[in-house]
């Protein structure tokens, strides 16, 4: 993606693809997480910022590329550079102009108009007509939260308040909590957590709040603790988001709280333990996951 390949130089390049040093040229490449780079892509990325020039996969000569690098992260580089984790070199040519934001838990005056805005932009994907109604003890509980991950985690929160709610007349502060229990696990943002396992009962009379509460296990596709309970809340409430969007795998993603690719996922998965396990609806997720993912 950085450096872009030219025609054969590996199977399925059956043309040269310009990166994004070339594309970007005479702008501004925006690096987000950069302190997530391997210390081997640090190290690619410090030579096309010292030489600007750049070779792509494949090629035989190299490019030059003009160029200003922006980069963020959520890290202390500092402390990765002393436990060599980051490279210093990288560091120092990348560190001209330093500036620091404000995190969202200092800025509780911002939370709640940033929140309120969310909910109202998740509002269309999970097919409500109406406004959110939340309950003023469940606003304040918001604003107490600490955000460690910022706007990006009040948003993801955002949209999973709205499918759990998509239904409720108002929101209250105990369903607050209950979204924001995975978040404020010892996991952290971010980590699986499975919720208390409803019963088998629940999920054979079709509760759709029961569900829900699958979200953040099926959500998981690395767990392997998917009994066959799991399994058929699962595909059931896939089944169901997919049937609200006509099939469009990433329009079902979002209503269920993730992305298309952890969806894709989720989906290939159930399909290869399909022959394993007797309670995956067999029809459903081999002939169906085939289908949206064309259809998406």
């Amino acid at each position: 993606e950085l450096f872009g390949y030219e025609k054969g130089a590996f199977t399925g390049a059956v043309s040269a693809k310009a990166g994004l040093f070339e594309t970007s040229g005479g702008g501004t490449l925006f690096f987000d997480e950069i302190g997530e780079l391997t210390l081997g892509l640090q190290a690619k990325l410090l030579k096309a910022v010292e030489e600007k020039r750049i070779r792509r996969v494949g090629g035989t000569y190299e490019r030059e590329i003009d160029v200003r690098i922006v980069a963020a992260t959520s890290r202390d580089l500092t402390e990765m550079v002393r436990d060599g984790s980051f490279r210093p070199d990288l560091f120092d040519r990348l560190n001209i102009l330093q500036l620091e934001t404000i995190p969202l838990r200092r800025q509780k005056e911002r939370i709640r108009v940033l929140f309120l805005h969310q909910m109202e932009v998740e509002r269309p994907s999970v097919g409500r007509d109406v406004p959110f109604v939340i309950e003023e003890e469940a606003l304040r509980e918001i604003e107490q939260t600490e955000w460690r991950g910022n706007y990006r985690e009040l948003r993801n929160f955002a949209t999973r308040l709205a499918v759990e709610a998509m239904d409720l007349p108002v929101i209250t502060i105990d369903v607050i909590r209950k979204t924001l229990r995975p978040i404020c696990s010892p996991g952290g943002a971010g980590a699986a957590v499975k919720l208390p396992e409803p019963t088998s009962d629940r999920l054979a009379n079709g509760n759709e709040s029961a569900r829900r509460n699958f979200i953040t296990v099926i959500l998981d596709p690395d767990t392997d603790d998917l009994d066959s309970v799991y399994v058929k809340a699962a595909a059931t409430f896939i089944e169901h988001a997919l049937r609200q969007t006509n099939g469009n795998l990433r329009r079902a993603a979002r209503s269920m709280g993730t992305t298309h690719s952890t969806l894709s996922r989720i989906l290939k998965k159930y399909h290869e333990r399909s022959g394993n396990s007797p309670n995956i609806p067999q029809q459903s997720l081999e002939h169906r996951s085939l289908a949206y993912s064309a259809a998406a």
